[in-house]
């Protein structure tokens, strides 16, 4: 049994293990930014269109980006969201730039190392409170008092195992010009400093506070107790709030910097330190002093080495494991086994990897090789996370990111995300969208109705609900150019000839089912285009191009097609090629192997729909006024406060002036797809989303 002190009985005796899997987590992360090519400059534009805020910071000055936790967490909602920030970081930066996972030491500089690690550690008031009432409050002593004095045993306990935290997550084994490795140069301080930190008395906070040398202290030892009170001594009076590892090298073997086994074993250690007996106060500084020199000695010593320490952290692990287990702490036992390992094996540890790694490379050519396998690693990982999610709320995500503005995941499953105080659903739909008339721009035939009556032109349509109807629908239909598509159900199939009879009710087949009919539209001569509606306004007008390649006069059309759908894959959209494009090609006397003469478009099919490897084009300012104030209008008829709008425009230069077809509607979408609007030809990359959150956090401000 591992021993227990007054506390650790309380807690056994009332059963407040559980509390410990409440405790509460925030982590800063810092990263120097690099370009992905080693001679490149990394794109500061872009980083300082990033806003500041509550979750991020950019330093100009040392390249340096900051992410933190804007909340109290648990530690898997923490992960989650460390995660999540990271990918939309890396987003807004960019594919040339990475985060660099090496913390760089910069010797005698304040801080001495840029990049970086700070965790904070946050005990269950509810443990607290309920310790205080059961056996503390008994004994006259005050609540603060009792609560600051647990942090201060954390505090002791933490900066007398520093020498654990440095073996086992040192990562910075050179500084500029040294040739010899070491641990962590991070780590490394001048024996002045460490004997300043000597100085600083640790048996109460009014001692600790007191003392000159408390940021020496906190440097050499790595811990600090910390407040949301402005002034420290506050903390005094108001008691202490938390508890802050400040530094740790970045792990450059973990996507998020710090795995989760380091993680795990922090939360192990306040657990322990809480319920087991301290420092005796006689020898705390004479303790403390002896364990601060271990950690120089430990940081200094060369990777590959036995470590001086090796003994001590095997036996402290194995008391650690005994008590998680006693304590009922079961979910972090493996990750102790997996640390029990390395502290017999000092050639696993970060800083004996990394030059392991490194081989004969230089540490700067095998850092980015590291840096760019995290990001890939990064965006893989994410798929279970954010992955789930529709792209256009993770364009809302990376857009509220970059605004600055507060955000979240609600719900994977039901597409709800949150920005500032404002519901997304597939990242446009708020509440000023009706539910009932969602329902109705779902249900293409009865929203094409409603136009209709208000004087707007729509596409000549026939209805079918059974094969036998479809045969009396080809007889009108015969030799006419028509489109087919379901009622309510995505996709079309768009005919640039007259189908015959047999591809007609095959067609059908296709999109006719048991709960919705199939449309049969006639074509109507003019341009595609879609319009995104934002706040009852027109943000994007693209001009929809049926999948389409365009000939070199060199490659075959399979190479040209190959070439597109690489360059699509690079942006994360599709370019498909099968049996229907095939078949468009096998229309107009083409196979795969043809070569293209130089600047001859070619169409792989001819509807323009989402998903089709469609291309699009913006032509928001270049279209007659006269024209959006139409789509506007369509908007308020349908009561469309965001959404999307499918028209037909003959000339998007003049104005409408009545004749029949110059303006027509096809289609009204409750969740458009962003990307559309996003990535559009002539390498113009525009940003909805930013309009999309900018309204949801303006319309959050009115109604307050």
């Amino acid at each position: 049994m591992v021993e227990l002190d007054e506390i650790g009985r309380q807690i056994v005796k009332n059963n407040y293990t559980a509390a410990f899997k409440a405790i509460g987590w925030q982590v800063d992360r810092s990263w120097k930014v690099s370009s992905s090519f080693s001679e490149g400059n990394i794109d500061k534009e872009k980083l300082g269109n990033i806003e500041k805020s509550d979750y991020f910071e950019f330093s100009e000055a040392n390249d340096t980006v900051c992410l933190s936790s804007s909340k109290w967490s648990s530690k898997k909602t923490l992960r989650e969201e460390m995660m999540l920030n990271q990918y939309l970081l890396q987003k807004n930066i960019g594919f040339r730039d990475v985060l660099w996972p090496l913390s760089i030491v910069k010797k005698w500089a304040e801080p001495n190392c840029s990049g970086g690690l700070k965790i904070r550690i946050q005990l269950p008031e509810d443990l607290l409170i309920g310790l205080y009432k059961n056996k503390f409050k008994q004994l006259k002593i005050d609540y603060i008092f009792f609560r600051n004095q647990v942090y201060m045993k954390m505090l002791q306990q933490f900066a007398s195992h520093r020498w654990l935290l440095t073996y086992l997550t040192g990562a910075t084994p050179f500084e500029g010009t040294a040739t010899k490795p070491v641990r962590s140069q991070s780590e490394c301080y001048a024996p002045t400093i460490t004997s300043l930190a000597d100085s600083v008395l640790y048996h109460s906070l009014k001692d600790y506070l007191k003392s000159d040398y408390c940021k020496q202290a906190e440097l050499v030892d790595g811990v600090k107790v910390g407040s949301s009170l402005d002034a420290e001594n506050e903390m005094l009076e108001k008691g202490i709030h938390y508890l802050e590892i400040t530094h740790l090298d970045l792990d450059p073997f973990s996507t998020l910097g710090i795995s989760n086994e380091i993680m795990d074993l922090l939360e192990a250690m306040a657990a322990f330190f809480i319920a087991t007996p301290g420092i005796r106060n006689e020898d705390l500084q004479k303790i403390l002093k002896g364990k601060r020199q271990l950690d120089q000695q430990i940081a200094c010593e060369n990777p590959f080495a036995i470590s001086k320490c090796q003994v001590q952290a095997r036996q402290f692990i194995n008391k650690l494991s005994r008590f998680v287990s006693e304590a009922g702490l079961s979910e972090l036992e493996n990750s102790l086994n997996k640390i029990a390992v390395l502290c017999s094996s000092p050639t696993e540890t970060p800083s004996t990897k990394l030059l392991r790694g490194q081989g004969s490379e230089k540490i700067d050519a095998s850092a980015l090789r590291l840096a760019l396998d995290i990001k890939k690693k990064n965006i893989n990982a994410l798929a279970g996370i954010v992955g789930k999610l529709d792209s256009n709320s993770r364009l809302v995500l990376c857009s509220a990111f970059k605004l600055g503005e507060s955000f979240s995941i609600v719900s994977l499953p039901d597409k709800l995300i949150k920005v500032g105080d404002t519901m997304l659903e597939a990242g446009i739909q708020t509440e000023k969208n009706s539910g009932i008339m969602q329902k109705l721009w779902a249900n293409r035939e009865l929203s094409k109705e409603i136009v209709a009556a208000a004087g707007y032109d729509i596409p000549t349509g026939w209805i079918i609900s059974s094969i036998a109807e479809a045969k009396n629908v080809y007889q009108e239909v015969q030799g006419l150019l028509i489109a087919i598509k379901s009622s309510h159900l995505p996709g079309v199939c768009v005919f640039r000839v007259p189908p015959t009879r047999g591809a007609f009710l095959q067609t059908v087949k296709k999109y006719l089912t048991p709960e919705y009919p199939c449309i049969v539209e006639q074509v109507v001569v003019g341009s595609n285009y879609t319009a995104l509606i934002v706040g009852g306004k027109v943000i994007s007008l693209v001009e929809r191009i049926p999948q389409n390649v365009v000939g070199d006069g060199r490659s075959s059309i399979e190479q040209l097609i190959q070439n597109k759908r690489a360059k699509r894959e690079s942006l994360q959209s599709n370019f498909e090629f099968g049996k229907f494009q095939a078949a468009t090609l096998a229309e107009q006397g083409r196979t795969s192997k043809d070569i293209l003469p130089r600047g001859v478009q070619l169409y792989l099919r001819y509807d323009a729909s989402a998903g089709t490897g469609a291309d699009y084009f913006e032509v928001l300012t270049e279209t007659n006024h006269s024209c959006l104030g139409k789509i506007e209008q369509l908007a308020k008829i349908l009561k469309m406060n965001d959404g999307g709008l499918d028209v037909i425009i003959s000339n998007i230069y003049q104005t409408p002036n009545g004749e029949e077809n110059q303006f027509v509607f096809l289609n009204a979408h409750a969740t458009p797809c962003f990307s559309e609007h996003e990535l559009t030809l002539l390498g113009k990359t525009q940003h909805p989303a930013d309009c999309i959150v900018k309204n949801a956090i303006g319309s959050n401000e009115h109604t307050k």
